[in-house]
């Protein structure tokens, strides 16, 4: 199972964890409740995050300057390798999807059946996207995610949420097909 840095990075801070489930799958989710605090954010994984209470009052450090637009059923993309700074000075709960690159690349090749070399994340911040937020609050939010009966259906979900995130926000570098052979010589 792979390490999710941005648990650790928020435990690290005054957020506190409500509810984390690992799936099969390997993507791994979380629900946290924050207030008051400022959190520095950069992790080796890619987040898909939605704000499911408040965050009214929740900003974001961006080369221009502070911006503010959180509120339920937006939306944040944080690609891995990429640094955030947040101000949240309300109270904000939200759910984490976390999954690896090798995640999505997988997920590209099943999509189009052929490998891809790379797969770049749009960051999104404060985003809205009506099929992101019934995915998570149709079946990652009305379920108990401590039931292993309930693990098939958030596994599916979460590839469902992943699909969305690599086929509408993500960038898809093709691998060149390797050469093989030469030309051939006649006889």
């Amino acid at each position: 199972m792979p390490d999710y840095q941005t648990i650790e990075i928020l435990q690290r801070h005054k957020a506190r964890l409500l509810n984390s489930v690992a799936l099969d799958n390997g993507v791994q989710l979380a629900s946290w409740f924050n207030q008051c605090d400022r959190v520095h954010h950069q992790s080796n994984h890619h987040t898909l995050s939605l704000y499911i209470a408040d965050g009214y009052d929740t900003w974001h450090k961006t080369p221009h300057g502070w911006r503010n637009g959180g509120g339920p059923d937006r939306f944040c993309l944080m690609p891995a390798g990429s640094g955030s700074v947040w101000d949240i000075r309300a109270r904000l709960s939200f759910v984490h999807l976390y999954c690896t690159p090798e995640h999505l690349s997988a997920l590209a090749e099943k999509i189009w059946d052929r490998s891809p070399s790379d797969v770049i994340p749009d960051e999104k911040i404060f985003a809205d996207d009506g099929q992101i937020t019934q995915l998570y609050r149709q079946f990652l939010l009305n379920y108990d995610w401590q039931q292993p009966a309930n693990h098939l259906l958030l596994s599916t979900a979460s590839t469902l949420l992943l699909t969305c995130m690599v086929q509408q926000y993500s960038r898809v570098n093709w691998a060149l097909p390797s050469v093989r052979g030469g030309l051939a010589r006649p006889r």
